[in-house]
């Protein structure tokens, strides 16, 4: 199956597992090994989330008393809601007989959360440069390493330390630990899972324009968050000398092809993530940049584990093997420089199937 698929001209369907596996054939040094996948377990979402079933040994946040609405949808999650309704026909969702729960795909996570823990704390820095992948160890862990990448695991406090100034990329994501009170009440209970949160006010500070040319393309995801939200629009991309040119929506969809959650009122948690795209003023792409594209995937049951984006860009822009750069990266992705404090986190082998020669 391809990385992704059309649906229609606004909508397209990505599939997260395909698009890391072609990073991991037929390019091992190893050669004993054929190829390598995401273990399909993590994307084995068959129903709407439920928390407190799956995940019992986790209390729930106390409630807290809100004040009704009339229970209308905004603006965005009303567009949202519509696009998914206009297209899950197109979604191809699996009517087979599977699992009625999201249990395996919990438990796995869980296994993993237990026996394993990052030290986010550790700085180091790496890079393959050769056409195959390897395997790197650190801490007893072994991790896989796709052809051309290059790797630093650092806090972004010390971003300037390690990228020169000249170098400029084609394609900028950045995936930024926002501040959440949820997450922050989770984390006493599911320690090993957590990442360190940053206030909008570090996240303005990075040094983005120094890395930009005329036409890179700068990707932010972003919470539903207003607070988040307009410091995008009116404190980062100015900062970074950037316009906003497209608002994009990823939806999280089962394998029945329904939201992971209800849509929502306002400030309630939504199915769907934001992304807004930047372009420095007067480039050249700005009119080959949709305003608006709804994204759809399975998503993975890591935590905030994001489907992979470089395909998708490359083949919509026609950019010839670009220049990446990724923050607050945990993964890594051919031909791309990413960085982050847990840069090899998500590359751990125990994620992974591997296919061996027969």
């Amino acid at each position: 199956m391809p990385a992704f698929r059309e649906l229609n001209a606004v909508s397209i369907l990505l599939n997260h597992r395909d698009s890391v596996a072609k990073l991991y054939k037929d390019n091992f040094y190893d050669k004993r090994i054929q190829s390598a996948s995401l273990n399909g377990v993590l994307f084995d979402i068959n129903t709407p989330y439920d928390y407190r079933e799956d995940r019992p040994e986790i209390p729930p946040p106390k409630k807290r008393k809100r004040v009704k609405t009339a229970g209308l949808f905004d603006e965005i999650t009303a567009k949202v809601s519509d696009n998914l309704n206009s297209i899950k026909c197109k979604l191809g969702a699996e009517h087979e007989k599977h699992e009625q729960s999201n249990k395996p795909a919990l438990e796995f996570v869980d296994h993993f959360n237990l026996a394993f823990t990052y030290n986010a704390d550790s700085c180091f820095n790496g890079r393959n440069t050769s056409e195959q992948t390897v395997f790197t160890e650190l801490d007893g862990e072994s991790f896989l390493v796709p052809p051309n990448v290059t790797f630093f695991n650092a806090p972004i406090s010390r971003f300037n330390e390690y990228l020169p100034e000249s170098e400029k990329f084609d394609l900028i994501v950045l995936d930024p630990p926002w501040w959440n009170k949820y997450i922050r009440r989770v984390k006493g209970a599911n320690a090993r899972a957590s990442y360190r949160m940053l206030a909008n006010e570090d996240i303005a500070q990075i040094p983005l324009e120094r890395h930009l040319h005329g036409n890179t393309i700068v990707i932010v995801w972003c919470t539903n968050a207003p607070s988040h939200i307009d410091a995008i629009a009116s404190v980062f991309f100015p900062k970074w000398g950037l316009e906003t040119v497209g608002a994009w929506y990823w939806t999280k969809i089962t394998k029945k092809g329904d939201p992971v959650c209800r849509f929502k009122e306002p400030n309630g948690k939504q199915p769907y993530e934001r992304l807004f795209i930047g372009l420095p003023p007067g480039s050249s792409l700005a009119k080959s940049i949709p305003k608006e594209l709804f994204l759809y995937s399975i998503p993975s049951a890591l935590h905030s584990h994001k489907p992979p984006l470089y395909e998708l860009i490359r083949t919509k822009f026609a950019l010839e093997a670009p220049n990446c750069l990724e923050l607050f990266a945990r993964s890594l992705h051919s031909g791309c420089t990413s960085f982050g404090m847990e840069v090899l986190k998500l590359q751990n082998k125990r994620l992974y199937e591997l296919a061996e020669v027969e």
